[in-house]
């Protein structure tokens, strides 16, 4: 190996070493692996100290919670966190401090394999390869699976910077891993609607993609993992790409949900609680509950969070751009900024029909014994609300219709029932399945005004009418006309949305 090559090596990913070079071979070419991935910061851990000076007194634990910042880990004292400082004397604080790496001027950077995208996003093709000559040409290609036509026309188009290809040229010199940026998407625009009219046709509004790989211009042996040269083409190595360039008919994915998180918090200037996530009230959901370290840390809580809100949108049929926004303007102003599912009072307003028991839950709130007892029907496939409604006395709640009423308590509307409803209620605040399907059928089979409203529009008197359908009045509009509009602006919607 040349002393260039030896310079250059891992220069495109340091840490991602599959192989050493010294396993590398002269005359061979040997084609390791290629996927779709993102680039993400290598950061390393620089050690830091500093001293101190104590101004008026305290504690050491005080001091040490001055040097708390995002990205700063194991903070440290040479005093014990109990010491009781005075005035004028100091403390050595010393911690590990992220830094991104930096080489030869240069930032450095990972690659971390994805496994979806949206047409028209950026993504980055990874090729793991050894040896030391030729060009490695990689196209991608659409495999039908089980549909009766291709979306695409292989090999698929794509832009490398402002120019449209269809294969990737990535020199072989020995640096052992290669990644180029690509857009998904050709380059009209009226070719980009092709497509996304090809696949909308589709049920799941999505395509799964591989690659192909040849070695050319050497004369060293081209090896690959087997004879096909394909790359990602066996049942769940498939790439999967979304075919609406908004959020239209597909999921909403755990790294648009972070950012969304993110988005909503610094347009409130949400300072103190950016990184709190469904971690406050007297009864929540753990599985998703941030308590410490960035929400950005905790992808694994927000995947539960972002898969059921997802299929909780097919089921009850959030499906546009409009009925997304909606909702999820709606739902961060009901949870507190996505941060109680239960409203947690101890004492209620009169008009709380059932009172404390039946305050607040889930991702819309659900108030109201009777409201309640309707989901509880929902969900049994019983019939307990359409005997509340028949024998109630005008808006008495179920539990004056459950005490007055002894047509009710013959139908099974009794006071055994009523308590056990009230242990179910609590499903919705601790349960993060029924958080969202109460929501999901709270919006559109139980309050089916909702759903109309919201396909209505996005401008404010639209967002007055979803308020009205959803919480019987204007409460905090001025809030939910907000979430509902940033919202908005994080989708995109004047420009990207194909159902306007």
């Amino acid at each position: 190996m040349s002393d260039e090559q030896e310079k250059d090596s891992y220069t495109a990913n340091p840490v991602q070493k599959s192989y050493d070079q010294q396993e590398q071979k002269d005359h061979e070419v040997n084609v390791v692996r290629i996927y779709f991935a993102k680039q993400v910061p290598k950061m390393n851990l620089v050690p830091k100290e500093e001293t101190y000076p104590v101004k008026s007194g305290g504690l050491v634990s005080d001091v040490k919670k001055l040097y708390e910042k995002e990205g700063r880990k194991n903070i440290r004292a040479d005093k014990e966190d109990s010491v009781r400082l005075k005035a004028k004397e100091s403390v050595k604080i010393t911690w590990d401090e992220e830094v991104q790496e930096v080489k030869d001027g240069k930032p450095v950077f990972n690659y971390e394999k994805i496994d979806k995208t949206v047409i028209k996003k950026k993504v980055w093709v990874v090729a793991e390869c050894q040896g030391f000559s030729g060009k490695l040409s990689v196209e991608i290609h659409e495999n039908k699976l089980k549909n009766p036509e291709n979306v695409y026309d292989n090999p698929v188009k794509f832009l490398e910077g402002d120019t449209e290809k269809t294969a990737l040229e990535f020199p072989i010199n020995g640096t052992l891993v290669y990644a180029k940026e690509i857009t998904m998407r050709p380059k009209s625009d009226q070719d980009v609607k092709k497509l996304v009219d090809k696949f909308v046709k589709r049920e799941d509004v999505n395509a799964f993609l591989y690659f192909k790989a040849e070695v050319k211009d050497t004369q060293d042996k081209a090896i690959f993992p087997d004879d096909t040269h394909e790359f990602l083409n066996k049942d769940g190595e498939r790439f999967e790409i979304s075919g609406t360039p908004c959020y239209c008919n597909r999921d909403i994915t755990v790294d648009e949900m972070i950012d969304l998180i993110y988005h909503l918090r610094d347009k409130q200037n949400y300072k103190s609680k950016r990184d709190s996530f469904f971690n406050e009230g007297k009864e929540k959901i753990a599985a998703i509950g941030i308590t410490s370290g960035k929400i950005s840390e905790n992808r694994d809580k927000i995947k539960l969070f972002t898969d059921e809100m997802n299929a909780m949108f097919k089921k009850f049929s959030i499906k546009t751009c409009r009925r997304k926004i909606h909702f999820l303007g709606q739902m961060y102003l009901e949870t507190i900024s996505f941060t109680y599912t239960y409203e947690s009072r101890d004492t209620v307003p009169a008009n709380y029909k059932g009172g404390v028991p039946f305050q607040g839950r889930g991702m819309k709130q659900i108030t109201h014994d009777y409201n309640y007892l309707a989901y509880y029907d929902y969900v049994n496939k019983t019939t307990h609300y359409d005997t509340y409604i028949k024998f109630r006395s005008g808006y008495e709640s179920v539990g004056e219709c459950v005490a007055s009423r002894p047509k009710a308590q013959e139908k099974g509307l009794n006071a055994t029932f009523y308590e056990e409803l009230k242990t179910y209620a609590k499903n919705i605040s601790e349960n993060l399945f029924h958080a969202f399907n109460s929501a999901g059928w709270f919006s559109t089979i139980h309050k089916t005004d909702t759903i109309a409203a919201m396909d209505n529009g996005l401008a404010d008197s639209d967002v007055e009418k979803v308020t009205q359908a959803i919480n019987g009045g204007q409460t905090n509009i001025a809030e939910r006309k907000n979430y509902t509009k940033w919202t908005k602006e994080f989708f995109k919607y004047d420009t990207e949305c194909v159902n306007k």
